[in-house]
């Protein structure tokens, strides 16, 4: 090996601190050729001294430079991203960490290897791609949506059309419109009365069986028929106990449970409902008339679900009320001890003849001060009672009834024993006016518990046999709190309706709730509307005086002559 003498170089000494000085006129003269120099500081990332792994001839972007020095290429750095220097040296997005793994498949198949030119768009395309896939998913189910909506639109526009604009009542042309409510100023009322008063306990009452409560639908009872027990709905004006406590002026204004729970829960209806109104003299009577929607149980009315228009469907608006009346009567009577021990009160059941079998019920002829000389008496209604720590409870019993669960989204049998809650949540959604005047008659009443039963039908078609599946019981106050029922508004909307009828002349009037808006219209109707023409001549006037008798049960309300023998409404049994 021949030696040669290597020269390293004159190395200056920069006393001040790293690196070479800052004049570097005399030492750059001196450096081999073709070797790259930066200066640097310890703050700045370095790059790579020498890779002698580099083959000018195998890197494409170095061919144009092929007549270089190959030997210096492996100082050449200037066409490599990794090195500081072919880039901005002051961007630090010139400086990457190398990735290790292995470069990605091939998404669009054999045409990748022919696309390869194209790899930086590939990116920008996938996104096109995932993006029009989506439209085209939004799309379809834009229209499955649009098809499925309008296919339930028309069913629920025909069901909510038979029911929100067919009005309870046939508005007469020579009726006189006096006033319309919309039912957005009810919320804003509020109205605090004093505890009432018991004029009058009348009726006897059958003690609560407590086994119901531990019924459950896999120990259903079979729901029981009381066809030889009478149940009277007996009209104010027909209720001779009502009569009597008008002629001894125990108060200004009269109605029954059902009447004021019709008005304090008035802006949570949406079927049509109607309530005759009578001055008399200085008195206000609020009536319903003979066969009125008052006396049935409304189904799915707060529900969105379409139901059949066909009023002879056994799962239309009319059928399932009429069901709905039938399941709540025997059930407020088979939870009960038959065993004739019974709670009896001052009064006999005032519409039952006597040896008539009478359903369990007492009423309460309660009095409340609506202002200084104004009194409100109404007649409440109790259905039960039981022992609690030797004192006498008063219930009150009704019954939910599920006739098919396709329509309400709940299957009772599988969600009453592990999600009751969800269940009573789905009642109160679907049914939000019929327990929110439960709990108003629970108030009314002074009840201390009431029970809801949830009664189901044995098959989905079949309307006449039903089972017992659960019995829950609940404080009237703490689930008027739950549902959002606020007692100062039920009795703020009773005193705005009163105040403003006391403000009419001597007539009759019909408070209707209108079938297509959220408003109560008030008419002014002759004084023989409503009434039945049971005679062919007119009566002497000596007979004129009695009280109407009643329907084809043959109650009788009889009662002594007084200033309301002129008004004569026909109670139905």
């Amino acid at each position: 090996m021949v030696s040669g003498e290597f020269e390293i170089g004159a190395v200056p000494f920069n006393p001040d601190g790293w690196g070479p000085p800052e004049s570097t006129a005399t030492t750059t003269a001196a450096l081999p050729l073709h070797v790259p120099f930066a200066p640097f500081s310890r703050s700045e990332k370095l790059g790579r001294i020498a890779d002698w792994t580099r083959n000018a001839y195998n890197n494409p972007s170095n061919r144009q430079n092929a007549s270089k020095n190959p030997a210096d290429t492996v100082f050449d750095f200037s066409a490599d991203d990794s090195f500081p220097l072919s880039a901005n040296p002051d961007d630090d997005s010139s400086f990457r960490l190398v990735d290790g793994k292995p470069p990605p498949r091939p998404k669009f198949g054999p045409k990748w290897r022919f696309n390869q030119h194209h790899r930086p768009q590939l990116p920008q395309r996938r996104d096109e791609e995932v993006e029009a896939r989506k439209r085209e998913a939004e799309k379809e189910r834009a229209r499955r949506d649009r098809h499925y909506n309008l296919n339930r639109s028309n069913v629920n526009q025909t069901r909510r059309e038979a029911a929100v604009f067919k009005s309870s009542v046939d508005i007469q042309p020579e009726w006189n419109m006096l006033d319309q409510i919309p039912f957005s100023t009810f919320s804003k009322l509020s109205f605090s009365v004093s505890e009432p008063e018991d004029l009058l306990l009348c009726g006897s009452l059958e003690y609560y069986d407590r086994s119901y409560d531990r019924v459950t639908p896999k120990n259903e009872r079979r729901l029981e028929r009381f066809k030889y027990r009478n149940f009277f709905k007996v009209t104010t004006t027909d209720d001779p106990v009502i009569r009597r406590l008008a002629n001894e002026d125990k108060a200004t204004v009269f109605a029954t449970d059902a009447i004021l729970a019709t008005l304090m829960c008035a802006p949570r209806s949406v079927y049509s409902w109607d309530i005759v109104i009578q001055r008399v003299g200085n008195k206000l009577f609020f009536d319903k008339r003979d066969g009125s929607q008052l006396d049935l149980l409304s189904v799915h009315e707060t529900s969105q679900e379409p139901l059949p228009e066909a009023k002879d469907d056994i799962n239309s608006a009319y059928s399932l009320s009429v069901e709905a009346a039938y399941i709540n009567q025997n059930f407020s009577q088979q939870v009960l001890v038959r065993d004739g021990n019974k709670l009896t009160f001052d009064e006999p059941n005032p519409f039952a003849n006597e040896g008539e079998e009478v359903a369990s019920v007492a009423y309460r002829y309660r009095r409340w001060k609506l202002d200084d000389d104004m009194y409100l008496v109404a007649r409440c209604e109790v259905q039960s009672v039981v022992d609690v720590n030797n004192q006498k409870s008063f219930l009150t019993l009704n019954a939910l009834n599920e006739f098919d669960s396709k329509y309400s989204g709940v299957d009772w049998r599988q969600k009453l024993e592990t999600q009751r809650g969800a269940v009573l949540a789905t009642e109160l959604k679907n049914n939000a006016n019929k327990l929110a005047k439960w709990t108003a008659q629970s108030l009314l009443a002074s009840a201390d518990l009431m029970k809801l039963g949830y009664v189901s039908r044995v098959h989905p078609r079949d309307h006449f046999n039903h089972v017992i599946l659960a019995v829950m019981g609940y404080k009237p106050k703490d689930f008027a709190t739950q549902i959002n029922l606020s007692t100062a508004n039920m009795w703020g909307i009773v005193k705005s309706i009163v105040d403003l009828c006391m403000k009419l002349n001597e007539g009759k009037y019909v408070l209707v709730k209108d079938p297509s808006k959220p408003q109560v219209r008030i008419y002014e109707v002759p004084p023989d509307a409503f009434e039945n023409d049971y005679v062919e001549e007119p009566l002497p006037e000596e007979e004129q005086v009695q009280p109407p008798t009643e329907n084809a049960e043959g109650v009788e309300a009889n009662g002594a002559a007084n200033d309301l023998d002129d008004v004569v409404v026909d109670a139905q049994a």
